[in-house]
């Protein structure tokens, strides 16, 4: 208490100051109660808190950096002393006019204080318990003083433990609402960015302060280092970690960085040595690292392969990577689409017709898909969709390697291996009777099946990898991918695979100027366009109550904003909470 009022004496306070004590203009309150309205807007804690504490004899005050006290709520059996104390709207409690008090010493300290009575150095105020709590933004500078003030009889441990419980709270309020300003979404954006990540990654603020960690992070962080990561980061390599820093920034700059905790040496070793025709398969998720293993091995050998994914996911890249790494790697990689062509076309393309087979045939004939991929590879794509009468023929071919031309009665022979692949179910075609189980079974060699880009847990790994390859095929360096590419990455349902997710980047390398790739350089349209604002809104609000249950906290989560904007939102549009 004494260093506090030597402190007050040294800025000039004296214990009976003037009966009006300093104050600012009532545009000024009306300037700083405006900038600090996420905090006392309808709704917020701040108003829980008022009544919390009014019921045990206090008032709940909010006030600048300054001291000033922008706000108070409750208590009005408290009128009096307030008046006659000053603590109003429109006051300034600072130290240097007010000497040691709770709003003031905590804005001079930037810590929690408790002062009783005669603690306070102006003896008018000695009648009151003072509790307050600072607030601060995600840099670490103080914002505001939440306080609750009332007559000294009523101290006690709870109005002193509620101020601190409602700052922690309504500094994450703050702290939410400047990630909403860096990146769509704010820190559900990045949690669903962290969860997604295959290594060790968090978001460090500039303070230190570990914000969000993924489960691989939280079991290398301490406490202590959950407080202030800077030392565990320094030590890192130590570790055998490989630290990895991007930057998450608003209109005043870097408020904290997405950091990647990547081990040195391989995760994991494969089941067998991959062939460097698997290195252009690129990921850590562990069905696609599986996948290339089984491919891998598979490659060695004749069996027949049998791909199976959805559209997009990079069937013919494997295909082309089992064929490298096969014996036939030497003879020619032949591939055709079983459901592009019609069933004519689609035998002539395949088998080769003699001269003149039909209408319009060349005049030397074709030799076909099979005489071409001879002592090589054959890729069947989307083989789920050959006509039955060509599923015989190729049936044929495959158990004795030989085959007719059309239009031509003399046996030809080729020697291919078969890789096929489908995005539709086979084992249930065969069981309809839309495919033919003998060449199912004789095709089905070695199955090999591929996740969905959806399913995968190395989204923004792949998408690195994306970049670096177009950028490098353009002669350019590859952008960083920022919080919001890597929010939006991590979270899109990815409907086209792989395949959108290489067209969404070439289409954001040819919008991106600067070093760091954005949400706004992709495409808009992976998005549905609403027809009304405001309409679309309401839609998602009401679908955010109902997932959430009617739990405000839980429909704020979902939708990735902070509880005052939830409010606001459902006041728009008529809603109670």
């Amino acid at each position: 208490m004494l260093v506090r009022w030597a402190r007050a004496l040294r800025a000039g306070a004296v214990p009976d100051g003037p009966s009006l004590p300093l104050g600012v203009t009532d545009h000024a309150v009306r300037e700083s109660r405006a900038r600090l309205e996420p905090l006392i807007d309808v709704g917020s804690p701040f108003e829980a808190f008022a009544e919390a504490v009014e019921e045990a004899g206090f008032a709940a005050f909010l006030a600048d950096v300054d001291g000033v006290v922008v706000r108070r709520q409750g208590s009005g059996a408290l009128d009096h002393t307030l008046l006659t104390t000053r603590l109003l709207e429109g006051a300034c409690w600072g130290e240097p006019a007010r000497g040691t008090n709770a709003i003031g010493t905590v804005a001079a300290e930037r810590a929690p204080v408790a002062v009783v009575g005669a603690a306070h150095f102006e003896r008018r105020n000695h009648a009151l318990v003072c509790y307050a709590a600072p607030i601060h933004d995600v840099r670490g500078e103080l914002v505001a003083v939440l306080d609750a003030s009332g007559p000294v009889a009523a101290a006690g441990a709870f109005a002193h433990a509620a101020v601190i419980a409602t700052a922690a709270t309504l500094e994450a309020t703050w702290i939410g609402r400047a990630y909403e300003g860096a990146l769509p979404g704010g820190l559900f954006a990045l949690e669903r960015v962290l969860a997604a990540l295959p290594h060790a990654a968090m978001v460090v603020e500039r303070t230190g302060r570990v914000r969000l960690a993924n489960a691989a992070a939280r079991t290398l962080l301490t406490p202590a280092d959950r407080r202030d990561a800077r030392r565990f980061l320094v030590g890192a390599p130590s570790r055998d970690l490989r630290v990895e820093v991007e930057e998450i920034v608003d209109s005043q700059g870097a408020i904290a960085s997405l950091v990647h905790l990547r081990p040195r040496a391989p995760k994991s070793t494969p089941l067998v040595e991959e062939h460097p025709a698997f290195a252009a398969i690129v990921g850590q998720d562990p069905a696609i690292v599986e996948a290339r293993a089984r491919a891998a091995r598979f490659a060695r050998t004749e069996l027949p392969v049998v791909l199976l994914a959805e559209t997009g996911c990079g069937k013919e890249l494997f295909a082309r990577a089992v064929h490298a790494a096969s014996p036939r790697a030497s003879g020619p990689f032949v591939a055709i689409n079983c459901g592009s062509l019609s069933a004519s076309l689609l035998e002539s393309e395949l088998f080769g017709y003699g001269p003149g087979a039909f209408t319009g045939a060349r005049s030397s004939g074709s030799h076909g898909k099979l005489a071409a991929a001879h002592r090589g590879t054959l890729f069947l794509d989307e083989v789920a969709e050959m006509p039955a009468p060509l599923q015989a023929l190729l049936l044929r071919f495959l158990e004795e390697g030989a085959y007719y031309r059309v239009g031509e009665t003399s046996e030809r022979h080729a020697d291919v291996r078969i890789v096929a692949a489908t995005c539709r179910d086979l084992p249930a075609l065969v069981q309809s009777g839309a495919f033919r189980s003998d060449l199912y079974y004789r095709i089905r060699g070695a199955t090999i099946r591929l996740p969905t880009l959806r399913e995968r847990t190395d989204r923004l790994e792949l998408a690195i990898a994306l970049v670096a390859r177009l950028s490098a095929r353009a002669g350019r360096a590859p952008p960083t991918l920022g919080p919001s590419a890597q929010a939006f990455i991590g979270t899109h349902g990815w409907p086209g695979n792989v395949r959108e997710l290489r067209s969404a980047l070439e289409h954001a390398l040819a919008l991106v100027e600067g070093p760091t790739l954005e949400r706004a350089h992709l495409p808009i349209d992976h998005e549905p366009q609403p027809t009304s604002l405001d309409h679309s809104e309401k839609t998602t609000l009401l679908s955010a109550l109902d997932a959430g249950h009617g739990n405000l906290s839980e429909t704020a989560r979902l939708l990735g904003v902070a509880r005052t904007t939830l409010y606001r939102m459902m006041q728009r549009h008529g809603l109670r909470s």
